[in-house]
């Protein structure tokens, strides 16, 4: 069971990270089109600096469940150098559930701000007035789905601590179809 989680948990990382890419390669064009368009023309688009920080935001929310799923986090190492495996695997956990509190919170606070923003209607101050719901939205998602992420690991951490040695193995980059 704690496997198919992991799969389960692995997929949802791969997604984020597939938005997170998607979003990247968007904030390049738009970014490029808004240097473009000053040099060529002389205008700046009026909404490429808003919806820059809204890819912003989301390509740092979706990317993070990837990032951590393979130890791509910064991590202070210092301590982590003098314990032993045993020790690494509960410091690991320790900061797992701290970061499940953490990101617990933010995501909880988010979608509620989210919910908040639904009811109102409220759109951004500039004169583009985007509906702030989609990129809010986006941003609670990754929130929630990273919230998640750190739960299935403190799980694996508990109850199959080996899977989480098993990451780092290069077939287990993307998800697959079949149990492990």
């Amino acid at each position: 069971m704690i496997s198919r989680l992991l799969q389960w948990s692995d997929r949802l990382a791969w997604a984020g990270a597939a938005l997170a890419a998607l979003a990247m390669a968007l904030l390049f064009v738009l970014m490029l089109s808004e240097i473009v368009s000053r040099n060529l023309l002389g205008t700046s688009l009026g909404f490429s600096w808003e919806v820059s920080g809204y890819l912003l935001g989301l390509i740092i929310f979706m990317a993070s469940c990837w990032a951590l799923r393979h130890d791509k986090h910064i991590r202070i190492t210092l301590l982590r150098e003098h314990l032993p495996a045993g020790g690494v695997r509960w410091l690991d956990l320790l900061a797992t559930l701290i970061g499940v509190i953490i990101a617990g919170f933010f995501a909880a606070a988010f979608v509620g701000f989210c919910l908040q923003t639904w009811h109102s209607g409220t759109v951004s101050s500039t004169p583009q007035q985007i509906p702030l719901i989609y990129p809010r939205a986006l941003m609670a998602l990754g929130l929630v789905v990273f919230t998640a992420t750190l739960i299935v690991r403190a799980l694996v951490l508990v109850a199959a601590p080996k899977l989480m040695a098993d990451q780092k193995r290069p077939d287990s980059a993307l998800p697959t179809e079949g149990g492990s």
